[in-house]
């Protein structure tokens, strides 16, 4: 009797911009590890990327083109940092019934008492500690640690280097810059943004752009 051969989970990209080539890096190592995925390349709306290759991997066409070939066994992930463009984009794709993957690098360092949703992405060298939950669609990017009993909701941005403390709530699609680090016991609300190097010390409210040390409210955003 010959032994069973896993079946790879046929996968694309959806943007080719610099964090879509780093989710390409992080697909290769979990097929370093075991291997998981055939990645089939880009998904991109620039129409001057198509046909053309992206660290050796084919921008095949923009969201339309996916839609209208309908693959029903390949599973996308959403590599696009800006947290309304973003859900916008997932937004199209739920119209095709679109699978979406979630990816962790093999290097983060999780309990199993952490909750990922659906389409989520954990980049190297993060550690999350307990019981916390992550929502759908969301980015941790490199060296981040998130802190016990934290919750992120859906399309957050967690950029580079930053330090979620214990009990945080962090609302749908806020975005947090590089190198931030908070206090623990705060809110930072939905859609809001919290520039690079900021530390926040108190809660931030929605459709607001907080930075600075201590980080201060800098102005009001547009509501989406």
């Amino acid at each position: 009797m010959k032994p069973s051969v896993k079946k790879l989970i046929k996968i694309m990209i959806v943007g080719a911009g610099g964090f879509g080539r780093e989710v390409l890096w992080t697909l290769h190592d979990c097929n370093k590890k075991s291997k998981k995925y055939e990645i089939l390349g880009f998904i991109d709306d620039n129409k001057s990327l198509w046909k053309k290759h992206v660290n050796n991997f084919p921008v095949m066409g923009g969201i339309d083109w996916f839609l209208t070939k309908n693959p029903k066994d390949v599973h996308c992930i959403v590599a696009i940092g800006d947290t309304r463009i973003r859900q916008n984009v997932v937004k199209k794709l739920e119209e095709g019934n679109t699978i979406f993957e979630t990816i962790v690098h093999p290097s983060v360092i999780f309990s199993d008492s952490v909750e990922i949703g659906k389409g989520t992405i954990i980049q190297a060298g993060s550690i999350l500690t307990v019981n916390i939950k992550i929502g759908k669609h969301t980015h941790i990017n490199i060296d981040s640690t998130v802190g016990h009993d934290s919750i992120i909701d859906d399309f957050v941005t967690i950029n580079p280097g930053v330090h979620v403390n214990g009990n945080i709530l962090i609302e749908t699609g806020a975005f947090i810059g590089s190198g931030t680090a908070m206090k623990e016991k705060i809110r930072i609300g939905k859609w809001a943004i919290v520039g690079a190097g900021t530390a926040l010390i108190s809660d931030v409210p929605e459709n607001s752009l907080y930075v600075g040390v201590p980080g201060k409210l800098k102005k009001k955003l547009k509501p989406l």
